[in-house]
């Protein structure tokens, strides 16, 4: 059984389970989406064998192997206003006193974007939220359609993009680096074909160092 959260699940398995299937036609999962809290908690309570989630988290129980490195980036509507802010090279803290759409509790995202806000020395209350959703495809919909911008994962949001549906603005690279993580029990033996699958993941995704 394989935790994931929304990222993971969403962009991440449905890259790498196709080749890993072909290649382990005897092997399969059983996927259930949570968010980043979620996922630790069925590790921790034995639900899960493994997750995939968008955080480190220190717990004398469990280990967290990075997988995948992402970014942060904040993303607008594609229109005059916004356009001519990308093009002038606007500053971030200009950008930040537009209406904003954040993440709910319990997510990767969501830490991670504080830790900007953090090293931009905003609080949340100086910020304009106009609405607070834990669904990325929804944000990424909102902000398409006007709602305001956000600050979701760049692996998230690249379609989009590509599409012209977004516009994305770069943050600073000290801040807007996040790994996924698997995690597990520490200890725990874990079977074949999961140690299996881990092995393709970090290979396909050429990252097989601590952090």
């Amino acid at each position: 059984q394989l935790g994931a959260s929304p990222i993971p699940s969403a962009y991440i398995l449905p890259e790498i389970l196709p080749a890993y299937g072909k290649a382990h036609p005897e092997a399969y999962f059983i996927i259930h989406q949570s968010d980043s809290r979620g996922v630790i908690e069925g590790i921790l309570n034995g639900n899960f064998d493994l997750g995939m989630i968008g955080m480190k988290y220190d717990h004398e129980d469990l280990t967290c192997v990075p997988f995948y490195l992402d970014r942060m980036v904040l993303i607008t509507p594609v229109n005059p206003h916004f356009l001519s802010l990308k093009e002038q090279g606007t500053p971030l803290q200009q950008l930040l006193q537009e209406p904003i759409i954040l993440r709910e509790q319990g997510s990767g995202s969501k830490k991670s974007a504080e830790y900007f806000f953090e090293s931009m020395g905003i609080t949340e209350d100086q910020l304009k939220v106009t609405a607070r959703i834990n669904d990325q495809e929804s944000i990424k919909n909102l902000v398409a359609g006007g709602l305001g911008i956000s600050i979701i994962s760049e692996r998230a949001a690249l379609n989009f993009v590509q599409e012209k549906r977004l516009l994305l603005f770069d943050l600073p690279d000290q801040v807007s680096r996040r790994y996924f993580y698997f995690v597990m029990k520490r200890n725990s033996v874990l079977s074949e074909h999961i140690r299996a699958f881990i092995a393709h993941v970090k290979t396909y995704y050429a990252l097989d160092e601590e952090h």
